[in-house]
């Protein structure tokens, strides 16, 4: 079947829970069980209702490793990402955290993209390093030269494609033949481009990361995360899961597979909408540059039409050096329609600014101009233009 088809498909199964189109929310926290021995069995990863068949084999006999509402999000993320098993965890942040947390231990190493999410920089600075995890950042662009900076205790290589913020292409394929020569877990952020798009595990990544507050859940009212894996991997994500003792809302994940079911409808129409805004922005004559790999300027732009379905309707602009933070806060604090505010994936249109020069350790960001994110909505396209144009007028 089709990503589309899959998408309203997968993890539903009417017949098992009286004719209901949708999985219901089961909000428990104790599973009764009818005999001892399906109590210890269930214990072991051995899930005993049958309506959670294709749920990941964690310990059933509690509500902490999950509901068949839980159960059903995971067989849905699992297909569409063609994994073998899958977690839910409370948030993106929390898949990243206890992805490295899996496989790192004092004294291994860890290569961490340079482009990467701040909190996930935040996380190797301030929990890991304690830990005694070394980290070294790497160019997003170093594709196979990455193996210069593999060491004998390297254990993990993380990478986010495109970057955060400056949405650099990875050369997936080439870093995940490094890693496999010398048996390393990679772990990827799949979060901008979803399973819609692209398929990290496909290509040999152990580890699929998705923030399912992004475009999974799609309304803004819902944190949570996904860890999908493919083959051992799963075993080590697995065992961090149930001895942290993360656990994830069923409401939450109830939530979560109704905003999977619209997700191929609404990033049809929010990648159309962003191909306009972009084509529109680009001819402004304050903006030197838009970063956006689907754009065919980008320089990312041939290996993201080599490995990607599509793209997301999140993209940065530079502009000339010449105009002012003032300035720049001056068009965004014009804007009516795009509200100011972090995150991303939801039904409504955002902005943000951002300095990547004082992110960067690996790297030295180029561009002098100001930087500002736009993530494109619903709304009429047409609609946003005009507000971006009164923005800009207003500010320049």
């Amino acid at each position: 079947m089709k990503k589309e088809t899959q998408i309203v498909q997968a993890g539903r199964n009417p017949g098992k829970q009286a004719g209901s189109v949708n999985t219901p929310i089961y909000q428990t926290s104790t599973v009764i069980f009818p005999t001892i021995e399906d109590y210890t069995s269930a214990g072991k990863g051995k899930l005993f209702y049958s309506e959670n068949e294709g749920g990941t084999a964690v310990d059933f006999s509690y509500g902490i490793a999950g509901t068949p509402t839980t159960f059903a999000l995971q067989k849905a993320l699992k297909i569409l990402e063609k994994g073998d098993d899958c977690v839910i965890v409370p948030s993106g942040l929390s898949a990243i955290t206890t992805s490295l947390l899996a496989f790192l231990k004092a004294n291994d190493h860890l290569l961490m993209v340079d482009s990467v999410y701040g909190p996930t920089r935040r996380f190797c600075t301030k929990i890991l390093s304690k830990l005694g995890v070394e980290i070294t950042y790497y160019d997003p662009l170093i594709g196979g030269a990455i193996k210069k900076l593999v060491k004998k205790n390297t254990k993990v290589i993380f990478l986010e494609s495109p970057g955060s913020l400056t949405f650099e292409v990875q050369d997936v394929p080439a870093i995940v033949k490094v890693a496999k020569s010398a048996g390393i877990t990679t772990i990827i952020d799949n979060s901008w481009a979803t399973p819609m798009f692209f398929n990290p595990l496909e290509l040999g990544v152990d580890v699929s990361i998705q923030a399912i507050t992004k475009y999974i859940g799609g309304h803004s009212d819902l944190i949570l995360g996904a860890i999908i894996t493919k083959g051992k991997a799963g075993e080590e994500i697995i065992n961090a899961y149930r001895n942290l003792g993360i656990t994830a809302s069923p409401h939450d994940c109830w939530l979560a597979l109704r905003g999977l079911r619209t997700m191929a409808a609404r990033l049809e129409r929010q990648q159309k909408s962003t191909a306009k805004i972009v084509s529109w922005i680009k001819k402004r004559p304050e903006v030197t540059r838009v970063l956006f790999p689907a754009d065919s300027h980008d320089p990312g732009y041939k290996l993201w039409k080599k490995l990607y379905k599509g793209s997301a309707s999140l993209f940065s602009i530079v502009l000339k050096e010449k105009i002012t933070k003032k300035s720049a806060n001056k068009l965004i604090n014009s804007l009516k329609l795009f509200g100011i505010g972090a995150s991303w994936g939801g039904y409504e249109s955002l902005v943000i600014n951002f300095d990547p020069s004082t992110i960067r350790t690996a790297t030295k960001w180029q561009e002098k101009g100001q930087c500002i994110r736009f993530y494109i909505g619903l709304e009429d396209p047409d609609d946003l233009i005009k507000d971006l144009e009164n923005g800009f007028s207003k500010a320049f």
